[in-house]
Parts: structure tokens; sequence; C-alpha cells
């Protein structure tokens, strides 16, 4: 039986801690203490993230039978940094600190699931609010980036997680395939286009491919790229020549190795090394002895390591629902080429 991780620390406690990171005053000690509540506070979303995904899963598969679902934990290295750049931040306010995926062929899937998520009769835990950046609500975002999120706030039986938020993200595989290049690229090359830093024509080659496959999928153009599908096609093959991306993107590809290939649901934890390419994809029996590794891990502070904790219903599926960590951005650089 698993023993779920409960939030120890009030909100108060939590929103301090937040602010001691954010600020970047506190001594040592504080800085640690600080470092343990907000790891408590981010693992205790482990139980709520199972109930919802659960129910996620198990309509997802009604939607398709091959849909790819998985869950994970924020990083918190990544946390950490996220109120270093917002100082005033609170996790608390945070909506993905755990996080259920789902992959489908079409947008069609994408929405049908959405809608019937949205109306779902009787369920305790609750959609609080959809963001579709796909379509109007609020539409593609200015990086390119595009999917359908619902935000989820835990509301059953356990009294001690409600109020608890977890992000849904739903996609396409072309919409999949074009994160996983963003973070492919940020993985192995300390980066930042995901936040909409970097090399500008680096940004722009990302907008003009997702405006390029949202002419595919018949969805919204992305802002300042609603050119026609030529005139995108021809700006991104003169930035494809300046920039090299895809050749970038193959050469991150080298460090792909093969891993477990299991068909039971697993729990597990991936360490990439970015520097020696090597990547580490460890099975645990047990969620506490995947959040103990993590842990231990996070711990290092290490920037040339990245490490996560992942739980996925067939293990064989891990390389289609984070393709990011073998650096696989077949799929990516196959539409790119169809195009330039």
């Amino acid at each position: 039986m698993k023993k779920w991780v409960v939030p120890e620390h009030s909100n108060k406690a939590v929103q301090r801690a937040s602010r001691t990171i954010g600020r970047g005053t506190g001594t040592p000690e504080e800085v640690q203490a600080a470092r343990a509540v907000l790891s408590n506070y981010r693992l205790a979303h482990a139980f709520p993230l199972n109930a919802v995904t659960v129910t996620v899963r198990q309509r997802a598969l009604d939607v398709n039978p091959n849909a790819v679902v998985a869950e994970r934990r924020k990083r918190l290295p990544t946390i950490l940094d996220k109120l270093r750049r917002h100082p005033t931040m609170s996790v608390t306010t945070m909506q993905d600190l755990g996080g259920c995926r789902v992959v489908f062929h079409s947008v069609a899937e994408v929405e049908k699931l959405v809608a019937i998520l949205r109306d779902l009769p009787r369920s305790k835990n609750r959609v609080k609010k959809v963001y579709d950046y796909l379509r109007d609500d609020p539409g593609p975002r200015d990086s390119g980036y595009r999917g359908v999120h619902l935000v989820y706030e835990y509301g059953a039986s356990k009294k001690e997680y409600k109020g608890l938020r977890i992000e849904l993200q739903v996609r396409t595989l072309l919409q999949h395939a074009w994160a996983t290049a963003v973070e492919t690229m940020d993985l192995f090359s300390g980066s930042e286009l995901k936040y909409g830093k970097g090399d500008p024509d680096v940004l722009r080659f990302f907008v003009l491919v997702a405006s390029l496959m949202a002419h595919e999928e018949g969805t919204a153009p992305v802002p300042g790229a609603e050119g026609s599908t030529e005139e995108l096609a021809a700006e991104l093959m003169r930035l494809e020549m300046d920039v090299g991306v895809l050749e970038r993107l193959r050469g991150y590809a080298s460090i792909v190795g093969e891993h477990a290939r299991t068909d039971r649901r697993n729990t597990l934890t991936l360490e990439l090394w970015r520097s020696e390419g090597i990547l580490t994809v460890t099975v645990h029996e047990t969620l506490a002895d995947a959040e103990a590794r993590i842990t231990e891990l996070e711990a290092m502070d290490d920037e040339d390591l990245d490490a996560v904790l992942i739980n996925i219903a067939r293990i064989s599926q891990l390389r289609d629902a984070y393709p990011n960590y073998f650096a696989d951005t077949g799929r990516f650089t196959d539409f790119v080429e169809s195009r330039i």
C-alpha cells in the first residue's frame, strides 16, 4: 500500500518559505529549511495528482485506446528558479506542481476529451479553469506554444489535500513535438526559450514552425506569424540557414539509449547529466523509493543534472511522453524538413 506524503506546513508557512527563496536574503540555514518546506508541499501533490490521473486516463483511453497518459511532479529546481524570477510569487499559487499529460493524434480528440472532462457529472475534483491555447481563450502564446490546459482543484474525501491544484495538459502529436523540441533545446544547451529568452532568430524559428503546425491542424496561428504557409516556410528556410536549429537538434539525439520496456505501471526517475550526455532511467518498486531518490538528486543542486520523477502506465510509452529526455525530436525535424 502506498504511503502518500501529506502537507506538513500551513499555507502561510509555505508562503514564507517561498519569499525566503524568492528574495534570496535568508541565511544558509533558513534557505535549507525553506527548501524542505517547499519540497514537502510539492510532494504532497502526489495523491491528488493520482486521483485526477485515474479519471483522466479512463476517459482519455475511451477517446483513443492509444492515447499516451503520464504524470509527473514539478522539479524542485524548476520551482526554486521560478520563485527567484518572480520574488513575490508563492508556490501556493502555482497550478502545475502536479501535472498530468495526455497526447492524442488529432485536435478533434483533444477537444473531445476536454469537453468530456469539463462536464463530468458528480466529479468532486473540479475543473476550475480551462486555458485553450489552440483557439480563442487565450489562443496560442506568443512563443508558439499550443495545447489545452485544465486546472483541477482537489475536493474529494481526503481533507488534508483539499484545495491543492493539478494541471492537465492535452496536446496533439504535433503540438507535443513542438514543445518537446523547445524543451530539448533548453535541456541540452542551457537556453531558456520556454520563457521567451535566447537568440531572437531561434525564438522566431519556433514561432514560425508553430504557425505552420496550426495551419496543418486548422487552428489559430501564432500572433505575429499569420502569413500564408508559403510566406512562413520561406522565412523559416532563411532562418534555418542562419541558425541551424535542425542541425543542433540532430546533434543532441546522439545520447539516446535503450531502456526497460516492460508493460506494467511504473514509478521511475530520469537522471540526465547534460555535459556527458548520460541518461539513467531507474524503475522504483514504490513511490516512497522514487521520492527519496529524487530528493537526494535535487539536494546535489548541480546545474549539470536534470532529474525528474515520473509515473506512467506503461514504461514502453515513456519515450512518447517525455521525448525531450531522449533528445528525440524526430517528429519535429521531419515536419520542418517537409515544409522547407
